[in-house]
């Protein structure tokens, strides 16, 4: 009886995972169909294909949290959120990559990215200041550093005329 059980708890098991990989192996198909739906034409992004993309990639995410490619939807989530002008969503998808996958290869983008859209979606030069000098002092070696001390640089600009008055001014 106990060989029974143990017989019947073990299909249970190769059951079980059998399904949830084909149901993770769908999801991921559903996901790279969306894709290329969504980005086939790249000078126009339809939101409503883009918000079913996003919230396939958040859907995947929350159902297989420890899976490699969850990072990876994140970050392509915040692009895609950023590309259809959705500044805080964006943001907010960046710190959630940042907060739940700290050790994974997109981080040190995320950080750089997030100036990028407070600068150039948000217009919100304050707040693109603080996220490149958090970026600058998180990842000095980065060979994005000197992009971000750059952009640090213009975007604390008012406008170009003091980029050439400050250059007058050096050369007096």
């Amino acid at each position: 009886m106990k060989k029974l059980f143990f017989l019947f708890l073990f299909l249970v098991c190769v059951v079980s995972y059998s399904c949830s990989t084909d149901a993770k192996q769908k999801d991921r198909e559903k996901i790279q169909a969306l894709e290329v739906s969504t980005l086939e034409d790249a000078k126009v992004i339809s939101y409503e294909k883009a918000d079913s993309l996003i919230n396939s990639y958040v859907d995947y995410v929350k159902k297989y949290p420890e899976d490699s490619l969850c990072a990876t939807y994140l970050y392509r989530a915040a692009d895609i959120l950023a590309n259809t002008k959705r500044c805080i969503e964006s943001i907010n998808m960046y710190d959630r990559l940042i907060a739940e996958y700290p050790k994974d290869a997109y981080v040190e983008s995320a950080y750089f990215l997030k100036g990028i859209v407070y600068s150039q979606t948000c217009l919100n030069k304050e707040k693109a200041a603080e996220a490149f000098t958090l970026f600058i002092e998180k990842y000095p070696n980065s060979n994005l550093s000197n992009q971000a001390r750059t952009l640090l640089i213009m975007d604390t600009m008012k406008d170009e005329m003091d980029l050439i008055r400050q250059f007058e001014q050096k050369n007096q």
